[in-house]
């Protein structure tokens, strides 16, 4: 087995390298297994997939759309062992995508997940992921919104726990006249967790009239917690707005007195207040198959 360090996750403009934010490093097998598949939506009832794969593959998946038209996938991840895959999303003009990922990583393994992503005129991507494993997960949205009025929106819930690393890697580049995105990833760290999110929007020359937003809300559940997070805005061109903004917490001790005088102890409202991102996602997606997994997967971990 051939090992090798690999550097993912890295931010199109470096910052201090003596903070470790660059880029996040880990070491992984060069000799898996690797398939790629090209999916075929169907414009009446979505397309439900669940990701599954051999210690160490790396799967590629296609996702692509004629024009005017709408598509709907939902995604479960549940490796059992080290998994890396590649899902590749073209939005032609006039056409919609709602991806749905569910990430359930066990213990036992590492889950890296990249998204390629393109949206031409006046198309749309939508994009929800919900973090509810226990491994270690790595995961990259990359997005062109290479035509005029292209638009994106991420939904980001997330529960890290005991020592689990989650490493997130965003970035929507803007290359179209008025086009829109909007970035909103909100979760809760517990235990020893580590999870760093680099947020980037990057307003390239010929995107007069765009428009990007990016915010998070951390609820940190310990004192041994760790969180990271990088916003960043780069612009190449004037008239352009963007945005950024975090807000990170922990449960002060009225909101715990005003919870225990109803019954409520410290550990169940830590509980109750760590799955409210991960619900809010959950009410926000029409697909009940999703839902599902969703609450199945708070049930495991919780």
């Amino acid at each position: 087995m051939k090992q090798i360090e690999r550097k993912i996750n890295s931010l199109p403009s470096k910052t201090w390298y003596w903070l470790n934010l660059n880029e996040a490093v880990l070491t992984w097998n060069a000799e898996g297994s690797k398939d790629s598949v090209t999916l075929e939506p169907s414009a009446d009832e979505p397309l439900f997939l669940t990701v599954t794969g051999e210690d160490y593959a790396e799967k590629e998946i296609k996702i692509e759309t004629e024009p005017g038209t709408e598509r709907v996938v939902c995604m479960s991840y549940q490796p059992g062992a080290h998994l890396e895959t590649v899902t590749e999303v073209k939005v032609a003009k006039d056409a919609k995508v709602r991806l749905v990922q569910v990430l359930h990583t066990p213990k036992t393994a590492v889950l890296v997940n990249r998204i390629k992503g393109t949206v031409a005129e006046n198309g749309r991507l939508e994009l929800y992921q919900i973090f509810l494993g226990e491994g270690d997960t790595y995961a990259e949205t990359l997005v062109d919104l290479a035509e005029r009025q292209a638009g994106f929106d991420a939904q980001l819930g997330y529960l890290a726990q005991n020592r689990q690393v989650l490493d997130l890697n965003m970035v929507v580049n803007h290359y179209g006249e008025a086009t829109v995105s909007n970035i909103r990833a909100d979760g809760a760290l517990r235990d020893e967790a580590q999870k760093t999110f680099r947020g980037t929007i990057d307003f390239k020359r010929g995107s007069a009239g765009a428009d990007g937003a990016e915010t998070e809300t951390v609820l940190m559940l310990g004192e041994d917690v760790r969180n990271r997070t990088i916003p960043v805005i780069l612009c190449s061109e004037e008239t352009v707005s963007g945005s950024h903004g975090a807000t990170i917490g922990q449960l002060d001790e009225e909101t715990l007195f005003y919870l225990e005088s109803r019954g409520i102890g410290r550990e169940a409202a830590e509980d109750m207040m760590a799955r409210a991102a991960i619900d809010r996602l959950a009410h926000l997606i029409p697909e009940e198959t999703a839902k599902n997994w969703i609450q199945k997967g708070l049930e495991e971990v919780l």
